[in-house]
This record gives C-alpha cells, structure tokens and sequence, in this order.
C-alpha cells in the first residue's frame, strides 16, 4: 500500500515582481500542502494569499487529527476541504470588512490532504494555480483552471490550447477567493500509487515552463525515486526565473512510496 513519503515546498519572488504575493502553508507531518496566488494589481494580494493558506491549512490540520482513521478518509476531508475553502474565503472578507483599503484583495487556492498511510488523497482548487499527478512519464493536470479561456476552450473545440495558453486572456479568472461572490470550489480525490508525486503550483511556474519541462526536471532531480524534494522544487524554481521569472513562483511537491 502506497504511504505518505514527503511534503515540501518553495516560494520564489520571481525577477519581475516587486513582492512575492504567493503563499505557501505546508503541514508536512499531517500530509497537507496549501498554494495560494494573489490576485496581482489588487490591494492586498499577499494579504489575501496568506490569509487564505493559513486558514485552509489550519481546517484541513484540524480535521485529520480529529480523525486519521484510513476508512472514510476521503468522504471526511471532501467535507473538511469544503469547509477549508469557505473559512478561506470568509477570512479574507474579514480583513476587508476590517480593513477597507484592503477591499477587492482576493487570491487563488489549491489544496490538499493526504492520509499518511493511506495513499488516499484529496484536492480542493479554486482559481489558475494548478495540481498535476506525476506517475512515471506522464505528468497529468488534476485541476480545472478557473479562466475564461478555459471556458473557451470547453465551449468550442477548434481553440488551440497551445495557443490559448499564450493568450491575454489567459489567466482572466472566473472565480477565485475573496471578492463578493461566494466560490464554487472543485473537490477532486482518489488514490496514489507507489511512487506518485502531486505538484502544486502557482501560475508563476507553468506560465513559464510546459509541462513536460517540468516533468524531465522531475525526473532529472529523481523526485519519483525517492530523490531530494527540496532540491527537486528549487530546481523548478531556478527552471522558471531562467525563463523569465515572470510571476512569483510557488511550488509544494506531495510525493508518496512503499509502505
């Protein structure tokens, strides 16, 4: 049975940016790791980023050292992840109720909890940071971008990805946390095998390096063989400004082995 190996991560300003608005909130020994990208051009953004991954964190901490049992884990922290993004969200309008120059701050969110012996995993996304399930040589996107070019790409399939990838309206969002609207959050689950890494980023890392650049980094600092995650992560990291360093750049790695 697959177990819990490894929870880490890094946040990077990136060579544009003046102030890193990502945040990144890790509890390794409970298997949960938080990514959360400010909105940038927004008051607050890393207000609303840190907010948002403490308070998640803090829910999904909260809800498996109430109960780690293996059976029903997943159906029990689909409900906690529910909760950890609707606390999330409310933090934020909090702050800004509290603190008005702050109102309109919001931020993306994606999550997860992992059961330390289990390989049973889940997922709580809202917004354009990513998690991707990497087995093997496949590196697979898990979440659904929050965009209005993804809604495009859904609605008429003659759109290139490719090229939409590239697009001004690439990371318009459609949702996130924080503003008036209460978010829909996507909840997503399932079981890892032996050797699966999850790779949670912000849009600082795959607005600058494809997929499969990222996959061979992976491979090249053997994270899926029980390799150094740290140095894993940094490599994304220096991968990412190399090619630009558009955007703070966040990245958390969640990797699982043999029991």
């Amino acid at each position: 049975m697959p177990a819990l190996r490894s929870v880490h991560g890094l946040s990077d300003i990136g060579r544009i940016r003046r102030r890193n608005e990502d945040s990144l909130a890790l509890k390794a020994r409970l298997g949960v790791a938080v990514v959360a990208d400010g909105m940038g051009g927004h008051p607050g953004g890393d207000v609303a980023s840190s907010l948002a991954a403490a308070a998640a964190a803090d829910v999904l901490s909260q809800g498996i050292e109430n109960d780690a049992t293996a059976d029903g884990f997943v159906d029990r922290m689909r409900t906690v992840m529910t909760e950890a993004v609707r606390r999330a969200h409310e933090s934020i309008r909090e702050r800004s109720a509290e603190e008005p120059h702050l109102d309109g701050m919001g931020t993306t969110l994606t999550a997860m909890v992992a059961h330390p012996g289990a390989g049973s995993w889940v997922i709580g996304h809202v917004g354009d940071s990513r998690a991707y399930r990497v087995h093997g040589d496949f590196i697979d996107q898990v979440t659904r971008d929050d965009t209005w070019i993804q809604q495009q790409i859904e609605q008429n399939p003659d759109i290139d990805p490719d090229r939409a990838r590239h697009s001004p309206y690439a990371h318009l969002l459609t949702q996130c946390l924080g503003l008036e609207d209460v978010p829909t959050p996507q909840i997503i689950d399932g079981t890892a095998e032996a050797s699966d890494c999850f790779l949670l980023c912000s849009d600082g890392l795959v607005g600058m390096l494809e997929d499969e650049a990222m996959l061979s980094i992976l491979h090249e600092t053997s994270a899926l063989n029980g390799g150094d995650p740290d140095r894993a992560i940094l490599r994304l990291l220096e991968a990412a400004n190399e090619a630009g360093g558009h955007d703070n750049i966040t990245a958390a790695l969640v990797c699982f082995g043999n029991d």
